[in-house]
C-alpha cells in the first residue's frame, strides 16, 4: 500500500476568510435595505389606503396610484 502525502498551505486562508466576511457583510446590508424598503412600502400603502376617497382627492392621489407612490417612496428612502 502506498501512502500519499498531500501538502496543503494555509497561507491564503486569512485572505479567503476576509473575502468571505466582506461578502457576508455586503449580503447582510442588502437584506437589511430590502427589509427597510419593504417596511416603508407596506406602511405607505396602509396609510394611503386608510384615507377616504375625498382625502385622496384633496391630495391629488388616485387609489390606482397608491402602490406606485409607495414603491417610489420606499426606493427614495433607502437611496438617501
Amino acid at each position: 500500500m502506498m501512502t500519499m502525502v498531500i501538502f496543503h498551505s494555509n497561507a491564503r486562508l486569512p485572505a479567503v476568510l476576509g473575502n468571505l466576511r466582506s461578502r457576508f457583510r455586503h449580503l447582510l446590508l442588502v437584506v437589511q435595505q430590502a427589509n427597510k424598503r419593504r417596511s416603508i412600502y407596506r406602511t405607505t400603502v396602509c396609510e394611503l389606503n386608510s384615507l377616504t376617497n375625498r382625502d385622496l382627492a384633496d391630495l391629488g392621489i388616485s387609489r390606482s396610484h397608491i402602490r406606485r407612490l409607495a414603491l417610489e417612496a420606499s426606493q427614495k428612502e433607502v437611496v438617501k
